[in-house]
């Protein structure tokens, strides 16, 4: 049995050269709830089932973005064993039904491959999903090179006392890929996080802004984006000129705000995080599990207002990434990213 499995979908348009965006599924284990939600105001969401877990409905709700724009959605997952590129739509309801199903980063990605178990992968594990095509023995195709999530981990709060710091950092450094997200999640310690991206030579972007987005909030003056792009168009040349013109091997965190109409008080926001951070050290609650927490305390303060925030930050997102991926393909007229051209560790 081959561990890594490409849906036929995937692999048709990767060697064909077609747009392609991946998309993580912790948010779907242990991101979002299982519960149903309606239709988030303000978004586009023509297929959306009110009757339905949330969580399933936020991913199917991503894929239909990212097809919209014009490009193919690749779920990664892990599924009995197999790092999944691509799954159906069967695998992806038993998924976000599985109340077993945890998630996995890089440092757990083989034993839960070695153990046979199904989880949904982090940004760092989905980054390594998003380079296997291309690290097939037999066949080698070109790796995905666009990425749509809500938020990336980083440097959490009280990091001197505890120096809890996400695996998406690391990965970010060394897997080529452009990540598009709300920023950071706000639970984080942002200028941090920030610090280690530049640290890691990882250029963060700002899509229609200046200042790094705070996940559930827009951002502002003190924590500037290295550069600020007014199309996904912009966005494809500057990942072309780092990773083919320069030949670096980072990816891009190219980020855009929450939607207006759904972003969050700043000072609101914090004074609520503050409290649910408190809580979670209280209760003893630490590592992988710490952010599930944060995220379902905060969700309850706010009566469900920063769960309606992350629908539509991932909404958007999708749709931003299809563009990208689309933007990067039409400029593809010889195919300029090969099977291992510009990865890690050559």
């Amino acid at each position: 049995m081959n561990p890594i499995k490409l849906h036929p979908e995937i692999e048709a348009a990767l060697r064909e050269g077609k747009p392609v965006v991946a998309l993580e599924t912790a948010v779907l284990t242990a991101g979002l709830p299982r519960t149903p939600h309606p239709s988030p105001d303000g978004v586009e969401s023509p297929e959306w089932r009110a009757d339905q877990p949330v969580n399933l409905e936020a991913v199917r709700l991503m894929q239909w973005q990212v097809r919209a724009a014009g490009a193919v959605p690749a779920i990664i997952a892990v599924i009995r064993g197999e790092l999944r590129i691509g799954v159906n739509d069967e695998e992806l309801d038993a998924l976000a039904r599985d109340e077993s199903a945890g998630k996995v980063s890089p440092s757990g990605l083989a034993a839960a491959m070695s153990h046979y178990e199904t989880a949904g992968t982090t940004v760092a594990a989905t980054l390594i999903g998003c380079l296997a095509p291309c690290r097939r023995t037999e066949d080698p195709l070109p790796p995905i090179r666009v990425f749509a999530t809500g938020g990336i981990g980083g440097v959490h709060r009280g990091w001197s006392v505890y120096p809890d710091i996400s695996a998406d950092l690391i990965e970010l450094a060394r897997s080529p890929v452009c990540v598009v997200c709300a920023g950071a999640k706000s639970i984080l310690d942002l200028p941090a996080t920030l610090e280690a991206l530049e640290t890691l030579s990882v250029p963060v972007l700002g899509l229609g802004t200046s200042w790094f987005p705070q996940f559930f909030t827009a951002g502002g003056p003190g924590l500037p984006v290295g550069c600020e792009l007014a199309t996904p168009q912009e966005a494809a040349d500057l990942c072309r000129t780092h990773w083919q013109t320069l030949g670096r091997r980072e990816g891009v965190l190219l980020t855009q705000p929450v939607p207006a109409e759904a972003a969050m008080d700043a000072i609101e926001l914090d004074a609520l995080i503050e409290s649910a951070e408190w809580a979670a050290t209280a209760a003893g609650i630490s590592g992988p599990a710490r952010t599930p927490f944060l995220l379902e305390t905060l969700a309850i303060q706010t009566e469900g207002r920063t769960l309606r925030a992350n629908l539509s930050l991932l909404a958007a997102n999708a749709r931003a990434a299809g563009e990208v991926a689309v933007a990067l393909a039409d400029r593809a007229s010889t195919g300029p990213f090969r099977p291992g051209e510009i990865l890690p560790n050559d």
